[in-house]
């Protein structure tokens, strides 16, 4: 009897405290829901109450998550190497435009779907509404239409307008932008050049997605407030950072670094796999592209380049390919062994793996880094660029552009990541910095969200700075009353001194006339002091 009442006890307390959360998630990215997906399976593993709107549905749901299915709504989001771009825009410029293209077309995709519209005119009630932070944000009304505090989730470091909605510090002087390749440690003219692609992406943003993002909203939830100004009352964001292998920067207490939440021990390598992995004793190279970009898509010219230099290598060269898609005069070199899905991060955790060619996106990296192995990166497309700088910036990584290589090239890339011990040494550095925290990053995401339903949606974290206007925030009317006060006190020490210079004159001996003229001529300080000096002196 007590055993039942102990059990009564703990499902109502259990009850007490779940939430009615709703879960937004409308681009269809298999990389960017490695992040989300984690996260609502955690929740439910919490008991919170949830719907999800995706395209990536669990095979076997509980019964406390309910989804809207969106499975192709959307084509998949996949990058064709092959493919030759002869636009004049800087591939930075065109890479963000695609990004807010993509975003605000899912967005529209999503706002017709029969389910989404039926659920915005239910009745159902919510205590949070989460949704994904990247190049659109037209469902941020369903914090409105709900009443409930709204949970951003970012695939990526913080981005610029993500930066301004917050009130978080931008920092261009050492903060290098999402689309460029910089360091933090940039010359005069990269400084110059990220100051102007920050101001740039936050203009580009508002225009290319946040105006069209406001009619997809307003037909989809009627008139309200702008995205714009719901944008700037996010109760968190859940950015998929770390100092560590990101930038260090300032971040104010609404925007929480939660890098390597997707990382996932449960991973089992197939029996296939395994015995590949442990009776390669001369060591293993894994290439792999991600999701998004696909290795058979390079050009047939490069790809023969990169197997000509795979092929005189004596490690075992792992590949996440399918052959049937090659070109049929491309011979595969015999070291080559080609799979067409790989579990990633327990690949890279064994310990015969001794380097990663990736393309540099940040959940690759970040699995690399979290297992200790140094990367050969290649980017391709959007934040790449700087996560193969961070990388290469702290010892543990190499670049190579796929556009402007040879096989020489990647014949001494090759050499020198396998032969030069510290790449290794500062891989197993980083990797001890980036796991060393007070909560893992899965953990972490869980108690801040939690944090926000317990504070009824945490206003206090909201920064004072997005109730400033530009003017207030960049100090230029403390400037602005400094030159006046500045400019006053100068008005008035010079006709101070003209009248004491003036005064002076009047007691001059009328005799030396010549010396009185060419004071009138020019009062200056200068000369005034030296008038003065020289009727003291006599």
């Amino acid at each position: 009897m007590s055993a039942r009442m102990l059990w009564l006890v703990l499902v109502c307390a259990s009850v007490a405290h779940a939430a009615r959360i709703l879960a937004v998630l409308p681009t269809n990215t298999k990389s960017h829901y490695a992040m989300y997906g984690r996260l609502i399976d955690a929740l439910a593993r919490k008991n919170h109450q949830l719907t999800v709107i995706t395209h990536f549905t669990m095979k076997n749901p509980p019964t406390n998550v309910e989804e809207i299915n969106l499975a192709g709504t959307i084509p998949e989001i996949t990058n064709n190497l092959t493919k030759q771009h002869t636009s004049l825009k800087p591939d930075a410029v065109r890479n963000l435009e695609q990004i807010m293209k993509e975003c605000v077309h899912a967005c529209e995709v999503v706002s017709q779907n029969p389910a989404v519209k039926a659920l915005v005119n239910s009745s159902k009630t919510f205590d949070l509404v989460i949704v994904e932070v990247f190049g659109s944000e037209c469902f941020l009304p369903f914090g409105t239409r709900f009443k409930a505090p709204v949970v951003g989730l970012l695939s990526s470091v913080p981005l610029p307008w993500v930066n301004e909605q917050l009130g978080n510090p931008e920092g261009t002087s050492y903060i290098p932008a999402y689309m460029l390749g910089f360091g933090q440690s940039m010359n005069l003219w990269e400084r110059f050049v990220n100051t102007i692609a920050v101001i740039y992406s936050k203009i580009n943003y508002k225009n290319k997605s946040q105006q069209p993002s406001q009619i997809i909203a307003d037909r989809l939830f009627g008139p309200g407030p702008k995205l714009e100004t719901l944008a700037q009352n996010y109760s968190l964001v859940l950015a998929n950072s770390h100092f560590s292998i990101n930038e260090v920067r300032p971040l104010v207490p609404a925007l929480i670094e939660v890098g390597g939440l997707h990382l996932d021990n449960s991973q089992v390598l197939p029996n296939e796999l395994k015995r590949l992995l442990d009776n390669s004793h001369e060591g293993v190279i894994y290439w792999s592209f991600g999701s998004m970009s696909r290795i058979e898509t390079i050009p047939s010219k490069k790809l023969a380049q990169i197997f000509t230099a795979i092929s005189e290598l004596s490690q075992t060269v792992l590949v996440r390919m399918d052959r049937q898609l090659l070109a049929r005069n491309l011979t595969v070199p015999d070291n080559v062994y080609t799979m067409d899905w790989i579990p990633q991060y327990k690949t890279l955790c064994h310990p015969n793996v001794k380097l990663f060619i990736s393309h540099g996106g940040l959940l690759g990296t970040q699995e690399a880094v979290a297992c200790g192995v140094p990367t050969l990166m290649v980017p391709l497309y959007a934040d790449q660029a700087l996560n193969g700088r961070a990388m290469s910036d702290r010892g543990v990584a190499r670049i190579i552009s796929l556009k402007d290589s040879c096989t020489d090239t990647w014949r001494e890339t090759f050499y020198d990541l396998l032969t030069n011990i510290r790449y290794k040494e500062n891989a197993l550095k980083l990797r001890d910095i980036f796991l060393d925290r007070p909560l893992p990053p899965l953990e972490t995401g869980i108690y801040w969200i939690e944090y926000v339903l317990r504070h009824r949606g945490a206003g206090h974290l909201r920064s004072p700075a997005l109730d400033l206007s530009y003017t207030q925030y960049l100090l230029l009317d403390v400037l602005a009353l400094s030159i006046a006060i500045t400019s006053l006190a100068i008005y008035i020490l010079h006709k101070l001194f003209r009248y004491l210079c003036t005064r002076c004159i009047r007691w001059w001996p009328k005799d030396i006339v010549l010396e009185k003229r060419l004071f009138r001529r020019n009062i200056s300080l200068f000369h005034c002091f030296l008038w003065i000096y020289k009727v003291k002196t006599n």
